[in-house]
């Protein structure tokens, strides 16, 4: 027992420790001192939980290895965005508004198509949230025991799109939110098509995606919010208040109807469900001698280049893998995901060469950064922050997403180069 606490405590200090030298390398506030804050906040959290009585048998034998090996996989990965924040370009050099209104275009016509079966759900999910204490065990068991149907091809086509660049959306969006001369209205248009985002899990008993759209809207805000100015700043606060408190009452309604009958009480649940991920990597994911061999992070790359024997979804893919000590229908983080996956060395050689690729794409000076090379630097953010508690969230069908990422990279290329710039300055 003493062995857990000596190993947590020391989980701990090593992201207190990133948090004092990273605090006086990169400014409060800074995108860095956000993703170093979440991972001491979820380390504080897996203590909370390691020593509650009702779960404490559960996360017993824990090591030192493990979790220095999580600390340096996630320091590495954010040395790119470390750099970006010590180095503080004082320009941002964007393509025109014009080449970027083409996509938000489109995107808002996707929209339109989705939203309004979506706005049904939420509708009718939120009533059953207020008026029924036990509605939101049901919905997240309704959830899981089938997949919602499309009503047509087109209608599927469009979903698929409007989830797949849902993260460029947020980006571009806050691109925008640069401009002086941006419309209110455009604002308002643009802000309600992400609280749709940030409201249709909740309606449908599910939290979690919730979360990881909170910390895909971080992400763009910590990067966007020293080049925009007062007055979207001022409208922006304004609007982030608006949205929490429509998002945040049904997300605790939620919270309170699946957990709040349980014995460890809706605040032990609660401290299980943010503190489970770091313990879980520890006791479960490294050192495991059984992979899955890509077949959930890499899933859908895998059929595409031929591979046999590929389970088609999560439920087979759990099915082929059952004989593992652990599986995805608990928290393990993202590093846990590409560990279970492919093994220690693999996942850690892939993240170095990966990194040392980011670092050369996203070299700058004091003076400018391109906004491709922040969209880079935004996605490392993305997959960092939503990796902090969860898996990794471009899994199975979401390596649909991973290809649009590199679809929007291409197209912030092109359109810098080919169309008139524009500069925005750091406040």
């Amino acid at each position: 027992m003493e062995q857990d606490y000596y190993s947590i405590f020391t989980y701990i200090g090593l992201w207190l420790l990133a948090f004092l030298v990273l605090s006086k390398i990169c400014k409060f506030g800074s995108t860095t001192n956000v993703i170093v804050s979440t991972y001491t906040f979820f380390a504080v959290l897996a203590y909370r939980l390691m020593d509650n009585p009702f779960f404490e048998p559960n996360y017993q034998g824990l090591t030192i290895a493990p979790f220095i090996y999580l600390f340096l996989f996630v320091i590495i990965s954010i040395i790119p965005v470390i750099k970006y924040d010590a180095t503080r370009p004082q320009t941002l050099i964007s393509p025109s508004f014009e080449s970027i209104k083409y996509f938000l275009y489109i995107y808002l016509i996707v929209s339109i198509v989705v939203l309004p079966q979506s706005f049904s759900n939420v509708q009718e999910g939120l009533t059953r949230l207020m008026s029924d204490s036990t509605a939101g065990a049901e919905m997240y068991a309704e959830s899981h025991e089938s997949e919602a149907a499309y009503h047509s091809p087109i209608f599927g086509a469009f979903s698929a799109f409007h989830n797949c660049f849902f993260e460029t959306f947020v980006f571009l969006t806050f691109l925008m939110y640069c401009s002086s001369q941006i419309s209110k209205w455009y604002f308002i248009i643009l802000s309600t098509i992400i609280l749709f985002e940030l409201l249709a899990p909740i309606a449908s008993g599910l939290r979690t995606m919730t979360i990881m759209k909170v910390f895909t809207i971080l992400a763009a805000a910590t990067f966007f919010y020293p080049f925009w100015g007062k007055n979207i700043k001022r409208f922006f606060y304004k609007i982030c208040f608006i949205v929490l408190g429509i998002t945040l009452i049904p997300f605790l309604a939620l919270t309170v109807s699946r957990f709040g009958e349980r014995d460890a009480g809706t605040s032990g649940e609660v401290i299980r469900y943010a503190g489970q991920a770091p313990l879980n990597f520890n006791l479960y994911c490294y050192g495991t001698e059984l992979t899955r061999e890509g077949d959930r992070t890499c899933n859908l790359f895998k059929r595409w280049l031929g591979y046999s024997n590929v389970p088609e979804d999560v439920n087979e893919t759990r099915e082929v893998h059952a004989a593992m000590e652990i599986g995805d229908e608990v928290f393990s983080t993202h590093v846990g995901d590409f560990v279970l996956d492919f093994g220690v060395v693999t996942p850690f050689v892939a993240l170095l060469i990966l990194t040392l690729l980011i670092i050369f794409a996203t070299h700058t000076d004091r003076e400018k950064v391109y906004s491709h090379q922040l969209f880079l630097l935004y996605l490392v953010t993305c997959v960092t922050l939503q990796g902090s508690m969860y898996l990794f969230y471009y899994s199975f069908k979401e390596n649909y997403a991973i290809i649009s990422f590199l679809l929007a990279y291409i197209f912030l290329i092109i359109v810098e180069n080919t169309s008139k710039t524009i500069q925005f300055t750091r406040h």
